[in-house]
């Protein structure tokens, strides 16, 4: 019993592996079906399971399911990077932005030079502090004195 386990194991892992490498190429839907398949063979593994939520939630939109799946996949303690970025991109297909950038964090905690999340770091941006802290980020006087102090420092200096 312990051989055919050990066996369903490696062989979901290998199918996840394909998985992964195709999402690398954007194919999400035959992804998702890998996944699905690594999952029924091994339903306890927590990469199956992570990225089965990332392509629940890009391939079926279903957000919650997927964060369900994700959230399992970090309960299980294996320091993966993967999970934190995973179900950080679910945050931000569920329009939770503050979510996703702690679970990024705690993605580089782990690994702080993982490319896909510092990609994904980068990509949203983050905003300066108001100028003038005790009038609104939207008052006229803050709003143009941050672009010109935004230009100022981002113009060309050659």
């Amino acid at each position: 019993m312990v051989q055919i386990h050990s066996e369903q194991t490696r062989q979901a892992d290998q199918i996840c592996q394909q998985g992964i490498d195709l999402c690398e190429q954007q194919n999400f839907l035959e992804a998702h079906k890998l996944f699905q398949k690594a999952f029924e063979l091994d339903p306890q593994s927590a990469r199956a399971m992570s990225w089965l939520g990332y392509t629940t939630a890009v391939v079926e939109r279903k957000v919650q399911k997927a964060l369900d799946l994700c959230r399992k996949a970090i309960d299980s303690h294996i320091p993966d990077v993967f999970f934190f970025r995973n179900i950080g991109k679910v945050y931000l297909l569920a329009n939770n932005k503050r979510a996703a950038i702690g679970a990024f964090a705690k993605g580089l905690q782990i690994d702080k030079t993982n490319r896909d999340i510092l990609n994904e770091w980068k990509v949203l941006g983050f905003r300066r502090r108001v100028v003038i802290s005790f009038l609104d980020r939207s008052h006229w006087v803050n709003k143009n004195i941050g672009k010109f102090t935004w230009w100022f420092t981002h113009r060309d200096k050659s």
